[in-house]
């Protein structure tokens, strides 16, 4: 039945129209994910290649199930991981119209910030940090001489994506940081004479999410509370954070 009531009608039309965007926006992120994982799959050799180098040394499968469900798992991720710019895309362009130019330069800056941590946080991770921790890991210390390693392949890609993806994520403490200063939800002073804890705080989150091995959990934390002390300082320039009334 339509309604004969104008305002009526005129309460309807917007709300029909964000449901319909967001149906949208929904349906393209899904294709996205279904696309990229299809780029994942038949890229997936040239990709273990590349993720299985700083091992230096065979991998080997455990059980005969392990090489199907590792392929369609790890796939997944990678194509989570290339749809990711669409998922901004289509968030930015939902909640962009009702914010101010304001608004919108801001949350431009956030996400340009936040591709630059991920990208930073990737590399450090893969680059600087995984070597390092296997190393650390298979060293004589640990692993008697007489004693040989049989990595397991499917233990190891998880090992490689969860170190990566603690190093990705927790890169975006200075976004977060900054985003509760502009709201005036904690002032600079307040985060300086906190950050003792602050920082005891980041080595048990670095404990919890990194692989179990010193090197790593060091490895995030220590740039960690760089990002923390950066932040601040940014902060100040941009005069964020001033003390709340």
């Amino acid at each position: 039945m339509i309604s004969s009531n104008p305002e009526e009608i005129d309460i309807e039309k917007p709300f029909l129209t964000h449901i319909a965007e967001l149906r949208y926006r929904l349906i393209s992120s899904i294709i996205a994910v279904f696309f990229a994982f299809i780029i994942g799959f038949s890229f997936y050799n040239h990709i273990i290649d590349f993720l299985i180098c700083p091992f230096g040394e065979d991998l080997y499968i455990t059980q005969i199930e392990h090489g199907f469900s590792t392929k369609i798992r790890l796939s997944a991720y990678i194509g989570l991981i290339l749809s990711l710019p669409v998922h901004i895309y289509n968030i930015i362009m939902f909640i962009l119209p009702a914010m101010t130019p304001n608004e919108r330069r801001i949350l431009l800056f956030f996400l340009l910030g936040s591709l630059v941590l991920v990208i930073a946080g990737s590399y450090m991770a893969y680059v600087q940090i995984l070597p390092l921790s296997i190393e650390f890991l298979k060293s004589s210390s640990f692993v008697p001489a007489n004693v040989k390693t049989w990595l397991d392949f499917r233990e190891s890609m998880y090992f490689v994506f969860q170190l990566v993806l603690a190093f990705s994520v927790l890169f975006q403490l200075p976004l977060v940081l900054l985003s509760l200063m502009i709201m005036n939800v904690i002032s600079r002073a307040a985060l300086l004479k906190s950050s003792r804890y602050f920082i005891i705080l980041i080595f048990i989150i670095s404990a919890i999410i990194t692989p179990p091995d010193i090197v790593s959990q060091i490895g995030l934390s220590l740039p960690l509370i760089l990002l923390f002390y950066l932040t601040v300082f940014i902060a100040k320039l941009c005069k964020f954070g001033d003390e709340i009334d």
